[in-house]
């Protein structure tokens, strides 16, 4: 028996402040459908893409590399482990909250865990939200804007313009400024942010964007534990 509740009625919650995430999700999953179109692939294989991924930062990053002619599966694989390597962090935030109902609860709802409704779970915690049921209901809408905006997106490409038309070339770069923002509570925090530039700035200039973002997230990971240890 779960020992935290699981209901419905927090689901419902989640679902409520999920929808506004969900739409904006929807036109991130448009652009992505667009691009990946562009790349060759079908409604079919995009759709796939973004269920099994679900990373828009990942996918793209990915895409990028095939259409470089780089694509290797180890390139491939570490690009997208790389990139992912946060929500081995999310988890473990979300872990003394959510490790109180079953593992077939938790890990459903881990799923459907992405940035936007990570951050809007740990807010609602931290308000005092006690329904595990509101995670799932959260990410449920996003999971549902992101697949119905790259199938549409994907089978749209030969009517709509290109996604740099749209402006959604930049939805990535503006959508990871945010999270930023939003998580800096320090000037120390900046640290492993402009660590990353730096490297995804040299690294661009020598091997290429597609392991500027590789190289960027490992120095700026390792820049943050050094820092957080320092700090602790």
């Amino acid at each position: 028996m779960s020992a935290a509740p699981f209901t419905l009625d927090g689901f419902r919650r989640g679902l409520r402040d999920g929808l506004p995430l969900g739409l904006s999700i929807f036109a991130y999953g448009l652009g992505f459908g667009l691009v990946a179109a562009q790349a060759g692939f079908g409604i079919g294989r995009a759709v796939v893409t973004s269920a099994a991924i679900y990373s828009g930062s990942a996918q793209l990053a990915a895409v990028n590399l095939l259409q470089s002619g780089a694509a290797t599966l180890t390139a491939l694989f570490a690009t997208i482990l790389v990139i992912n390597a946060r929500y081995f962090l999310f988890g473990a935030a979300l872990q003394p909250w959510l490790g109180q109902v079953s593992a077939p609860k938790a890990y459903g709802s881990l799923l459907l865990l992405g940035d936007a409704n990570w951050m809007l779970t740990m807010r609602a915690i931290r308000a005092g939200e006690a329904d595990r049921a509101y995670l799932a209901g959260t990410g449920t809408p996003m999971f549902v804007g992101w697949l119905a905006g790259t199938a549409i997106g994907a089978g749209a490409v030969t009517i709509l313009p290109a996604p740099e038309a749209l402006g959604f070339d930049l939805m990535l770069p503006a959508f990871a400024a945010a999270m930023t923002t939003a998580m800096t509570k320090a000037r120390a925090d900046l640290v492993p942010v402009a660590v990353g530039a730096a490297a995804a700035l040299l690294i661009a200039s020598v091997a290429g964007p597609s392991w500027a973002v590789i190289g960027a997230g490992l120095a700026g990971g390792a820049v943050a534990a050094a820092t957080w240890r320092d700090r602790a």
